[in-house]
């Protein structure tokens, strides 16, 4: 069984080689932003639940996979989330990370709102909630515009129609009336 320091090592060097989330690129975005757990999925910003599975995912490069009670998604976790079940459980084995009770909060790291798992009742920066969607504005205008126009326009056919309605009915007799071309 390999010792614990030389398993911290190994992980410290694949977190070292491993690219950072936003890599992601190629079929791998849709799988990622449909299959994983993202701020957008957590209307509060915060949800508290215990880790009832760990899992990794990925060929080149592999992805801790937490998987929180009461969420549909896993939570890709980030060094600072390791840390954070490192420090609740006092193990860096995934399967004592097991039942341990961890909030998780959208919060803004370097401009972008992200998920990340923290201490129930620890200090932890505010969460960061999505803006209400504002209202939007129905763009009536214009229909009401087009039914305006059309409605004045069938008016001015109809009252065109009722004063020449002698020279229209002539018109119709002439051309009903007027024998085809051999």
């Amino acid at each position: 069984m390999a010792e614990k320091a030389s398993q911290s090592v190994r992980i410290a060097a694949e977190a070292a080689n491993t690219p950072p989330y936003s890599a992601v690129s190629g079929r791998a975005v849709g799988v990622v932003e449909r299959y994983r757990l993202q701020p957008a999925d957590l209307p509060s910003g915060l949800w508290e639940g215990r880790v009832h599975s760990i899992t990794t995912q990925g060929v080149e490069a592999l992805t801790t996979l937490a998987f929180v009670e009461g969420l549909a998604k896993p939570l890709a976790l980030h060094d600072d989330d390791v840390q954070t079940l490192v420090r609740l459980t006092d193990s860096p084995f995934a399967g004592d990370w097991i039942g341990c009770k961890v909030v998780v909060r959208a919060v803004r790291c370097d401009g972008e709102r992200v998920l990340r798992l923290y201490a129930p009742g620890a200090a932890a920066p505010p969460v960061d909630v999505l803006a209400p969607p504002r209202p939007r504005r129905r763009k009536h205008t214009w229909s009401v515009l087009v039914f305006l126009l059309a409605l004045v326009a069938l008016s001015v056919w109809l009252i065109y129609a009722v004063e020449q309605r002698t020279l229209l009915w002539t018109l119709i007799e002439q051309t009903v009336m007027t024998p085809a071309p051999p």
